[in-house]
């Protein structure tokens, strides 16, 4: 089985974007003494469906992601780190204005992102400013999506390959647009990958909901798949409902 296992912040709120220092430890760990393969998005993508292969992906840029450079360097791993390049040295102010419950916390600033990037940590795109790209049409769309390569292009002097969409939101306009720009992009769709997916349509599994350690240790088996379905469902019914609820307002 392929998968892109996300994070967000590694701190001990128990907020929906946060793993614990500890969880994640005991995660990379796992994956060090597991015959599962850790690449990047490319490599994983290049891999067939009979591999037992995941990539790792960290979305926002949090300054607590160097609390996971040194499991991770320790382990030979990689990750891709997807940054909001008009907040970089803020803080997720976007989450507030969405009404989300979740910490406020500072973001990596360019210095930090040249630094994890020389250390081998790939950077990739999560927008300027974190808009919800299905509400975006025209110069608007394009000048998250471009504006933000271009900054990365020219503060770290490499182009990005990779986008994550914001919230996940994306609609076959913007994911025509991104293709133009990006290599791959992630969405927030809660499943495994398999062959037949679009690059620039990828699946993602949010490692908030594999804390508890058997979760892992089924992995590839028939009771990991069902697990994954059954929460995938859920996340779906949500966000359904709250489609609804902002169209109401």
């Amino acid at each position: 089985m392929r998968a892109i296992l996300t994070y967000h912040s590694i701190d001990p709120s128990g907020s929906v974007i946060s793993t614990t220092e500890d969880t994640f430890r005991r995660q990379v760990k796992w994956l060090s003494r597991s015959a599962i393969k850790v690449v990047s998005i490319p490599e994983l993508l290049a891999l067939g469906d009979d591999s037992d292969a995941v990539a790792l992906t960290f979305d926002d840029g949090f300054t607590n992601f160097e609390k996971a450079v040194g499991p991770l360097t320790d382990a030979g791993f990689s990750a891709t780190v997807f940054v909001v390049t008009d907040c970089v040295g803020g803080t997720n102010s976007w989450e507030f204005r969405s009404g989300a419950s979740v910490p406020m916390l500072p973001l990596m600033d360019w210095h930090q992102l040249s630094r994890i990037h020389e250390q081998g940590f790939v950077v990739g795109a999560h927008t300027r400013s974190h808009a919800n790209l299905s509400r975006l049409s025209g110069a608007g769309l394009l000048d998250e999506l471009q504006g933000s390569a271009e900054r990365i292009g020219s503060e770290l002097g490499m182009r990005p390959e990779g986008l994550a969409y914001p919230f996940g939101a994306t609609s076959p306009a913007v994911v025509r647009e991104a293709a133009a720009v990006f290599a791959f992009a992630c969405t927030a769709e809660f499943r495994p990958l398999n062959v037949s997916d679009a690059a620039h349509q990828l699946p993602r599994l949010d490692m908030y909901y594999f804390r508890d350690p058997a979760r892992l240790d089924s992995f590839g088996t028939p009771a990991f798949a069902r697990y994954v379905a059954l929460r995938g469902r859920g996340r779906r019914l949500r966000s359904s409902i709250a489609g609804a609820w902002r169209r109401r307002k």
